[in-house]
């Protein structure tokens, strides 16, 4: 009898850890993000990411889609054409290396099948019609995970999703999926960065195709070379790490007040993608001054409405502050000339409790802080 109560014990114990296990997994590994909309959550994105190392030559990636998805990534952007009379992946050219696209949706599909708490999106440049590929996504049996959008709605949250089974989003460059309302025109949803960057000196926040007011910002983070567009394994090693690509992603959250949800890289395992994605979906990607030689003092901090910043020493003629909400939204925008003494704000009354991000660009610099606001 003890033997058998200590046997019903220990499943207990198996399960409940079990079950633990489960809701820590919950909404692509972060419990945290259950609540929060589609649209509301950053998303590590590999470039080409079909094109990697072995089969193709001039890779963007290191490692095949199914690896990929392993290690986290949840964003997928896929070149697509017809060859051999079925929709193939190809990079420029077909004598570079190909693939059936059927093979990777399959891949994609077994990953949801394996992972019930994760939501994947796939971004097509589409060299073929919207028939071709609702019936590759027939053939390949994932067609069922396909969520559908309708543009100018709200998106739903990740734990909605995940509970409907509908944990796909498929978008694609070519506006002919009228007839599969699953199949989603991605400029009527997104506006993205340029995406030819030749060296670091070539990125910058401005938007390239897409509309300011979409919903979804698209942050194209990656060199390539000038021919063929392929991938750059040093270029990526440097531009995928920290202090960069954290403080670019927080300049071009500032710059635009909308909160980068794709992070578009080449080689992802380079530098530290995961970490700069975290960062952003806690809100703590402006936790590090950009400039080093000094920082804000914010006092109070935690805040309610009203509280007083002080500028380091280095900061020299006017000051432009824009301060946003935990959804990267800005929500007040100051200017003054500094003088070196403390400068009183008062958020809108309207605030709620959260991580808010500062930012406070001068003549002679940009600092960033972020204010824990509780009301």
């Amino acid at each position: 009898m003890k033997t058998r109560i200590v046997g019903v014990l220990f499943l207990l114990g198996a399960w409940i850890c079990s079950f633990q296990h489960a809701l820590i997994a919950q909404c692509n590994g972060d419990p945290s993000l259950c609540s929060r909309r589609f649209d509301e959550v950053c998303y590590v994105t590999t470039h080409n990411a079909f094109n990697y190392d072995g089969p193709f030559l001039f890779p963007n990636q290191s490692f095949d889609v199914a690896q990929q998805l392993q290690d986290g990534v949840r964003g997928l952007m896929l070149d697509v054409y017809w060859l051999n009379n079925q929709v193939t992946l190809y990079h420029g050219s077909s004598f570079l290396g190909t693939q059936p696209l059927v093979d990777v949706l399959i891949d994609i599909r077994d990953f949801l099948q394996a992972n019930p708490s994760e939501v994947v999106s796939i971004i097509f440049e589409a060299d073929v019609t919207a028939t071709q590929m609702n019936d590759v996504f027939i053939q390949s049996g994932i067609l069922s995970y396909a969520h559908q959008q309708v543009a100018g709605q709200p998106w739903p949250t990740l734990q909605d999703m995940i509970a409907n089974d509908k944990r796909l989003v498929v978008f694609s460059d070519v506006d002919d999926g009228q007839a599969y309302p699953w199949y989603h025109y991605v400029w009527d949803h997104a506006v993205e960065t340029h995406f030819s960057a030749n060296s670091r000196a070539d990125f910058d926040c401005a938007f390239n195709r897409g509309v300011p007011t979409n919903s979804l910002f698209i942050l194209n983070h990656f060199v390539t070379a000038p021919t063929l567009g392929t991938g750059i394994l040093d270029s990526a090693a440097a531009v995928n790490s920290n202090p960069y690509f954290s403080g670019r992603a927080m300049d071009c959250w500032v710059a635009t007040g909308k909160m980068p949800n794709f992070l578009t890289v080449d080689f992802y395992e380079q530098g530290n993608v995961m970490a700069v994605k975290d960062a952003i979906n806690s809100g703590t990607v402006g936790l590090q001054p950009s400039k080093q030689s000094g920082s804000v003092m914010c006092m109070p901090n935690p805040v309610q409405i009203d509280f007083k910043v002080k500028l380091p020493k280095e900061a020299t003629g006017l000051v432009t502050m824009r301060i946003l909400d935990p959804k990267g939204v800005v929500v007040l925008v100051e200017q003054w000339q500094y003088n070196f003494e403390e400068r009183q704000i008062t958020l809108p009354q309207s605030s709620a409790s959260g991580i808010y991000t500062a930012n406070f660009t001068t003549e002679s610099g940009t600092w960033h802080t972020i204010l824990v606001v509780m009301n």
